[in-house]
């Protein structure tokens, strides 16, 4: 699993967690040590706020025991698991594309010019194909080489081609 695989896994979990608690807080007795140690990393982006001394002394009376650590999402944090739940997604996985799709990897600067491109669908002469607004649109991006990842078409692959013409 990635290490944003991972947030995100750590993130449902405390808004899960707090919502089945009633208060909104995650007990240091519902998530696993590394899962902590993740949290405190997300405390330092502001996704994730831990309990102070007043609120865990609150929840030790309310659960009949000493609370060490508890940890809520922020604002942020919210947002975040809203962003990524309504982004945009491929309608099909590379195992379920047509066979007349192939992949495309492209560096952050093409893609970037093959956005501009696609955004200029209504000025231009020869529109882009069909569909490739949509590729875009939902293409992922292989952090770890720093690639984006289309499923083209020929027709399509013929468009981006044009972009890489002009000078991109």
């Amino acid at each position: 699993m990635r290490g944003w695989e991972r947030a995100l896994s750590v993130l449902e979990a405390l808004r899960e967690r707090g919502k089945a608690a009633g208060h909104g807080w995650t007990l240091d007795t519902e998530l696993l040590p590394p899962h902590q140690e993740q949290v405190n990393a997300l405390e330092n982006q502001g996704l994730v706020e831990l309990v102070c001394r007043e609120d865990r002394a609150e929840l030790s009376v309310l659960e009949g025991r000493p609370v060490r650590w508890a940890a809520r999402l922020t604002p942020y944090g919210h947002d975040t698991l809203a962003y990524v739940q309504s982004r945009p997604r491929p309608e099909s996985t590379p195992a379920e594309t047509d066979s007349d799709r192939q992949v495309v990897e492209l560096i952050p600067s093409q893609m970037a010019a093959l956005r501009v491109f696609v955004g200029l669908t209504g000025q231009l002469r020869v529109a882009p194909a069909d569909g490739l607004a949509e590729q875009v649109r939902t293409a992922s991006c292989d952090h770890g080489i720093k690639r984006w990842r289309l499923y083209l078409t020929q027709e399509q692959m013929e468009s981006v081609g044009v972009v890489t013409l002009l000078g991109a």
